[in-house]
C-alpha cells in the first residue's frame, strides 16, 4: 500500500530528531500481543496456477524461478495464519475497526487473501487491507497506518497482523526460518506502558544508523532496553549506554521483533524495538513503556 495515511501530515523533522510523545505516539495503546509459530501447512505451490504465478513474479523482480523446489514445498497462506491467530486468541470477539496484514515475503497463494478473511471475521466487517513492499519495516508502517485510521475515524480498536512465510520456489537472499505470525491488538482503553511511539524513516544508509538512533532514542535514558531486529548489528548500529540489548537473530524478517515483545516487555522501563531493511534502507523504531496511562 503506497497511498499516504488518511489525515497524515508529512513529517518535516530531521530524521535524527528525538522521538516525541506527541508527534510519534499512536492514538491507541498496545493492549495485547500474541505470537504463533506454524508447523508445515497444507498449502502447495506445485499446481499449474502457482507455477505460472511464481514464474511471472520471479521474473518481474529479477529472480530465477526454480520449479524443482515447488513439489517439496507446503506451507501456510497468510489467510490461514490470520484465521488461526484471530480465533485462537479470541480476537474475533473484539469490535475491531481496522485490521491490517503486514508482511515482507509474498503470500503462498495469491488466491486466498488475508484481508478478505479479516473483512469477514467480524460481523460489522472492519476496514481491512494488506501492507507490504517495505521489507522488515513493514510492521512499523502498518502500525502508523492503523493509528492514522483510528485517529481520523475515532476507532477504539485496531488489529495489526505481522506475518512471515518461508515456502518460496526461488532464492530471496534472506534467511527464512518458517511460518509465523504476531497479532498486535491496539485499543483506546489505557494500559500500563503508555501509547507506543512509532517512527518509520525511509532511505537510511547503514553508516548513518548509529548517529540517527542515538538522536531518536535520546529521551529515554540509559535504562532503555533494545531489541535489535535481523537488520541491526548492535555493535555497529546502536549507540553506547543502553540498559540492555537483545538480538532476535535471523529467519523471521517481520515477526522476530514483535515475537520478542509478545514474550514479555521489561517492567518499569522503556523498550525500543528497532529494525533496518538493508535493501530499501527503511528504519523502524517503536518504543513502549515510555509513558504511564492517564488516571
Amino acid at each position: 500500500m503506497s497511498a499516504p495515511a488518511p489525515g497524515a501530515v508529512p513529517d518535516r523533522r530531521p530524521a535524527d530528531a528525538p522521538l516525541d510523545a506527541v508527534a510519534d505516539a499512536l492514538p491507541l495503546w498496545l493492549e495485547r500481543a500474541v505470537h504463533q509459530v506454524f508447523p508445515t501447512g497444507s498449502g502447495r505451490i506445485d499446481d499449474a496456477f502457482s507455477a505460472r504465478h511464481f514464474s511471472d513474479l520471479a521474473g518481474e523482480y529479477g529472480r530465477v524461478y526454480r520449479p524443482e523446489l515447488a513439489p517439496a514445498g507446503a506451507g501456510n497462506t497468510f489467510a490461514a495464519m490470520a484465521r488461526s491467530l484471530v480465533e485462537s486468541a479470541g480476537l474475533d470477539r473484539w469490535p475491531v475497526g481496522v485490521a491490517i496484514a503486514a508482511h515482507a515475503t509474498p503470500d503462498l497463494d495469491c488466491r486466498y487473501a488475508a484481508a478478505t478473511y479479516l473483512s469477514e471475521a467480524w460481523p460489522d466487517g472492519p476496514l481491512s487491507f494488506g501492507v507490504s513492499e517495505q521489507g522488515t519495516a513493514t510492521p512499523f508502517a502498518a502500525l502508523r497506518l492503523a493509528g492514522a485510521y483510528a485517529r481520523r475515524h475515532g476507532l477504539r480498536k485496531a488489529l495489526v497482523l505481522v506475518l512471515d512465510q518461508a515456502t518460496l520456489p526461488y532464492a530471496t537472499g534472506a534467511e527464512l526460518g518458517g511460518d509465523a505470525g504476531v497479532a498486535l491488538l491496539l485499543s483506546a482503553d489505557p494500559v500500563a506502558g503508555g501509547r507506543p511511539l512509532v517512527r518509520h524513516t525511509p532511505g537510511v544508509a547503514v553508516e548513518d544508523l548509529r548517529a540517527l538512533l542515538a538522536g531518536q532514542l535520546a529521551p529515554f535514558g540509559p535504562d532503555t532496553a533494545v531489541v535489535a531486529g535481523p537488520g541491526i548489528d548492535p555493535g555497529r548500529d546502536l549507540p553506547a549506554g543502553l540498559g540492555e540489548v537483545r538480538e532476535t537473530g535471523k529467519g523471521f524478517p517481520c515477526t522476530a521483533l514483535w515475537a520478542a515483545y509478545a514474550a514479555g516487555a521489561p517492567a518499569g522501563r522503556p523498550l525500543a524495538l528497532v529494525d533496518h531493511d538493508p535493501v530499501s534502507g527503511d528504519l523502524g523504531v517503536c518504543v513502549t513503556g515510555s509513558q504511564e496511562p492517564p488516571r
